[in-house]
């Protein structure tokens, strides 16, 4: 399902094939919240935003035969939207004064810089979170996998709220720790 009511039937895209219908709309889903973030960035309001989206998703299909199978579909979809945002803003800026596009190309590459940043720091969590007991790993899991509050949590393993809270800060702790080294040894190694 596309995020906030975007809908793409055969007929209206002259599909052929509904398979390949199915991996852009699988896709474009796994993407839409990352490429509007881009379109919202550039032009700063939702209204506007929720437009240039219309007009991303429409390039996304038309070049979606361009679109190399393999490659990061969200990145591609990032920058689209932020070609097609950065057209609507000079648009606008006809109407009215705006922002140039070079301060348009550094809010994206900071946004982008931003994602890119938060996907390794994530990446590097799972492999940290994989170097824990796996006492600690089942620990987490009990904690965070469940719908249970902690206070709830901490019930059921008939423990008090603040053992369970201390063991958390140490498992954060471990994690931090380990999260920074690793970064700090791959910005040493480039």
């Amino acid at each position: 399902m596309v995020p906030y009511g975007i809908s793409c039937r055969q007929s209206d895209l002259g599909v052929e094939n509904p398979s390949r219908e199915t991996e852009f709309l699988r896709d474009l889903s796994s993407a839409y919240r990352e490429a509007y973030a881009s379109a919202f960035a550039i032009v700063g309001n939702r209204a506007d935003a929720d437009d240039v989206m219309q007009e991303v998703c429409i390039v996304l299909w038309q070049k979606y035969e361009e679109f190399e199978q393999g490659t990061d579909f969200r990145k591609w979809a990032c920058s689209i939207a932020f070609y097609v945002a950065r057209a609507y803003a000079r648009r606008q800026r006809r109407r009215s004064s705006g922002l140039s596009d070079l301060a348009l190309a550094r809010i994206e590459q900071i946004r982008t810089g931003g994602a890119e940043l938060f996907d390794l720091r994530r990446e590097v969590l799972q492999e940290c979170v994989g170097k824990l007991s796996a006492r600690d790993q089942q620990f987490l899991q009990d904690c965070y996998g469940s719908s249970l509050t902690q206070a709830a949590f901490a019930r059921s393993q008939k423990k008090s709220v603040e053992t369970i809270y201390t063991r958390l800060k140490r498992i954060r702790h471990k994690l931090i720790t380990c999260v920074n080294r690793t970064l700090g040894k791959e910005g040493e190694s480039d």
